[in-house]
């Protein structure tokens, strides 16, 4: 079927280009728009306690969201005056719709700070952020936006400007290691161009379905990386197979056809299996892995039909030209190379699978203490507005700035209100209790360090309440029947001393006739991490029986796709350690750039597990397409082995090579997430492309010999030929 869809390619080549070039022309008119419908935020589970804290305040208090903070510093005289003229033009813009508190000075008069609420957006404000910035002074008084909102506004911009800095340093470079893999400057050229049509097509498919479904920031980079990297690698494949059936001597129609039945089975194989690892983030309930799992399944399905469709079109009107412009007269064959090391690891497949393992555990080490955490401000660079703003406040308000813990008290029906002071006294002691808590406040988010009390002061206003304060305590009891204490902590909310706290809290702060909430950063945190990881054995299992699933299917074999599988966790764990050593433990916090947390974004290592299990299983396809092609026509275990890595090693250490270049560029991008999933990713191509393809697998196979091919109830795979004597290769 596949040999049939490449002749009829090569027959109507040139209206399949027409189609693509009008189809990418339409793309390139609401790819750019894509920005518009993606979604900061997602980290919250609408059904958690630390949700269900917030929706009691707002419904009792009429709580509106914190927008932003605009921060103010620089000639001290002056910074009152400029605070009071930008809430002016603000209000007389925003009335309606913002409110906007009056200049808060920092204890040491240095800063001067407004906060900024308005109704939850959608997009959590951060349309304001733009005409904000606009009035914001930048002379002898210069001012920051910072606060939720300004931060997700900055993400959506460091985002794009990102993407577009990597495509213009990584595509030039991926034509360079191009051109010494092909030595034709036509050749090298044919995958970078395929590149950027599946891109620009799935970002604009993106923009279409975001109007209908929440789609997360993230989306923009993760399907572009990814993208840049699939259509390459499937490009690379194909174009070196349609070399191979020219060089042989095949007719074009004969070599387009050939070319899209061999490299083109392998391609399709690769696409189910990098299309299943992305899907499987769909099952995980979170809105916003959901939405990097359809932009990363549709920028696989769109690199994929570029590469049967448009990519065979292309080389068919191409022609013999495809070798023209040489810039390397004679290239060096590495084939010799590969057969030398596939025989070596034959000789003595066990000694190599115990070394790999031995270097692959070592690399998964730090991964055993990984920690996972919501990101905050630390997302993003110390220069981007946001960032700098909140830093600068952090410095000169301290723990007023930090996001407390909030515990929401309500009193149920049919509770006296005489007993309020009693559950107070009782709310304040458990909450005591840790040496953890700095202190405590009344209100959610705090302007001044003077809001804020100690423990033992808030005690003692307690036992000494006047007739009249007991008075005011039982009304506002009656009224809303709801308190609120915000803890502040001594740690970071994100620390795992801050949600140590909180798991304690919430199973103390037991009240008879209450009923206690506990929510804030930290709760939520910790919410989003248990919802995500509860579901995470589901993804996990799925992902991976689907991709064995695929495999038997592909292959005929049972041992091969659970020998697949098996190598995918040694790849999947050696990311996880790189990533851990690299962000959590910030060992190379100075070489690319970022702040320390002492945590990895939550999304992340179940992205890499769903991403990885499908990249990698990529070169896994590409090499056993070839193994099994050698062996249906010999018989012969290991020369089919050697032969099939002396064919494709070169192919695929080039396109692990390119993938690692996009994805070490996109670790030095400027978002922190970007950073981690990108290091990550190119930590595990890397290992799987030399250690795990190039030796596990030879040696792997080597072992298992004929049973590679075996299928129960279907027996042997069946040869055309079958040698006599003992391999060569096994002498």
């Amino acid at each position: 079927m596949l040999e049939q869809i490449g002749r009829l390619t090569y027959r109507y080549r040139w209206p399949i280009i027409l189609f693509w070039l009008v189809m990418l022309g339409a793309g390139a008119l609401f790819a750019p728009r894509i920005t518009s419908v993606l979604r900061g935020g997602g980290y919250s589970i609408n059904s958690s306690q630390s949700v269900s804290a917030y929706n009691v305040l707002d419904r009792s208090y009429k709580y509106r969201a914190l927008t932003f903070t605009v921060v103010f510093t620089g000639k001290v005289g002056a910074l009152d005056a400029e605070a009071r003229h930008f809430r002016a033009r603000a209000l007389a813009v925003y009335r309606s719709q913002l409110s906007v508190t009056t200049p808060i000075a920092t204890p040491d008069h240095k800063v001067v700070f407004l906060r900024i609420f308005s109704e939850p957006q959608q997009d959590l404000g951060a349309h304001y952020a733009g005409p904000l910035r606009a009035i914001l002074p930048h002379g002898a008084v210069r001012g920051y936006l910072a606060g939720p909102s300004a931060i997700f506004h900055d993400m959506e911009t460091v985002s794009d400007q990102d993407l577009r800095s990597v495509e213009v340093v990584t595509l030039p470079i991926a034509a360079i290691v191009l051109l010494l893999i092909f030595g034709s400057a036509v050749a090298a050229l044919v995958p970078v161009l395929m590149a950027p049509v599946a891109v620009t097509l799935t970002l604009a498919l993106i923009y279409f379905i975001g109007h209908r479904v929440d789609m997360s920031i993230f989306v923009l980079n993760t399907a572009s990386m990814l993208g840049l990297g699939v259509a390459i690698d499937y490009s690379l494949l194909m174009v070196n197979r349609y070399r191979e059936e020219l060089a042989a001597g095949h007719d074009l129609a004969s070599a387009v056809g050939h070319t899209v039945a061999t490299a083109g089975r392998a391609v399709l194989v690769s696409a189910l299996v990098v299309s299943t690892g992305f899907m499987g983030m769909t099952l995980s309930g979170i809105s916003m892995l959901s939405s990097l799992g359809i932009g990363g399944s549709l920028v696989t399905a769109i690199s994929l039909l570029v590469a049967l469709t448009f990519l065979p079109a292309l080389l068919g009107i191409l022609g013999p030209s495809i070798n023209r412009l040489s810039v390397i007269p004679s290239r060096l064959s590495a084939g010799n190379i590969w057969r030398r090391i596939a025989v070596t690891v034959m000789r003595m497949p066990v000694r190599v699978i115990a070394a790999v393992a031995a270097i692959v555990l070592f690399l998964a080490i730090p991964a055993f203490h990984l920690r996972v955490g919501i990101p905050g401000p630390e997302i993003l660079p110390p220069s981007v507005d946001s960032r700098a703003g909140n830093d600068i406040l952090q410095a000169h308000l301290g723990l007023a700035n930090q996001s407390p813990v909030l515990a929401v008290i309500v009193r149920a029906p049919g509770t006296a209100v005489s007993t309020a002071r009693t559950a107070a006294f009782t709310a304040l002691d458990r909450i005591c209790a840790s040496p953890d808590v700095a202190g405590v406040s009344t209100v959610p988010v705090a302007n001044a360090p003077g809001q804020i009390r100690s423990c033992q002061a808030a005690l003692n206003a307690l036992t000494n309440a006047g007739p009249g304060q007991l008075a005011a305590i039982r009304r506002a009891s009656a009224t809303r029947r709801v308190a609120l204490i915000s803890v502040f902590l001594h740690s970071d909310p994100s620390s795992a001393s801050s949600e140590h706290y909180v798991r304690a809290l919430r199973r103390t702060l037991i009240i008879p006739g209450y009923r206690v909430l506990i929510g804030g950063q930290t709760a939520g945190q910790m919410d989003f991490d248990n919802y995500l990881y509860a579901r995470f054995p589901l993804v996990a299992g799925a992902v991976v029986a689907v991709i064995f699933l695929v495999l038997l299917a592909a292959f005929r074999s049972l041992l091969l796709p659970l020998k697949a599988v098996l190598m995918n966790v040694f790849s999947v764990l050696a990311a996880y350690g790189v990533v851990t050593f690299a962000f959590q433990d910030g060992h190379l916090a100075r070489i690319l750039g970022f702040t320390p947390v002492g945590n990895i974004d939550s999304i992340v290592p179940v992205f890499l597990f769903c991403v990885l299990f499908g990249v990698s299983t990529d070169y896994e396809v590409f090499l056993l397409t070839r193994v099994q092609e050698e062996y249906r026509a010999t018989g012969d275990n290991e020369e089919s082995i050697a032969r099939g890595l002396q064919v494709t090693g070169r192919i695929i250490t080039s396109a692990a090579a390119v993938m690692i270049i996009i994805f070490v560029a996109f670790s030095f991008a400027r978002l922190v997430i970007i950073k981690e999933v990108g290091l990550g990713l190119a930590a595990a191509v890397l290992i799987d492309a030399t250690l795990v393809r190039a030796l596990l697998v030879p040696a792997t196979m080597r072992l298992l010999g004929r049973w590679n091919w075996w299928l129960p109830g279907r027996g042997f795979m069946r040869v055309t030929a079958r040698p006599a004597g003992q391999s060569t290769v096994a002498r």
